[in-house]
């Protein structure tokens, strides 16, 4: 191919990509009468809701995936093999995120969202603020429950 019809495509690339993301903004920001500031009472109010809901439907969406890959005639072992080893990982991240939120909420806290990933747990808790015995009641649940170390556990309140 040559040099101009390289550029070509790379600016047409470019331009789609820009074109996407303004598409992206303008479809999804929210009304002027549902646009909460940071100030408003209640602005996390359904924070909590939704995120689990699109965690949920992102999860089913990538089992499916798995699914499709595993029972597939035209995918190779080795495929198989990779879908199937992922898919348990995944399930077993469910499982833990849904045990930590249960004892997060056991300790006293309204709502918590837990992301579990390789390295980091991600704790999101629904607080106005938490003191250092907070903190390290969370803390020490998800280490317990984990086996990972302190350094790699984010908890963050939010005043809901």
């Amino acid at each position: 191919m040559s040099k101009k019809k390289k550029i070509i495509v790379l600016v047409s690339m470019v331009a789609l990509l820009v074109l996407t993301g303004c598409l992206n903004y303008f479809l999804n920001r929210p009304s002027g009468s549902q646009s909460v500031s940071a100030g408003d009472s209640g602005s996390y109010a359904d924070y909590f809701a939704s995120q689990h809901e699109d965690r949920s439907a992102s999860r089913s969406e990538t089992v499916m995936y798995y699914n499709a890959i595993i029972q597939s005639e035209a995918s190779s072992a080795e495929a198989k093999a990779n879908a199937e080893a992922d898919l348990n990982k995944l399930i077993g991240n469910m499982e833990t995120e849904q045990r930590l939120e249960a004892l997060i909420k056991a300790l006293g806290y309204d709502d918590c969202l837990v992301t579990v990933g390789t390295e980091n747990v991600n704790i999101i808790v629904k607080s106005d603020t938490m003191t250092e015995k907070e903190v390290a009641q969370v803390l020490e649940v998800v280490v317990t429950e984990t086996g990972k170390s302190a350094p790699n556990i984010r908890i963050k309140p939010i005043d809901a």
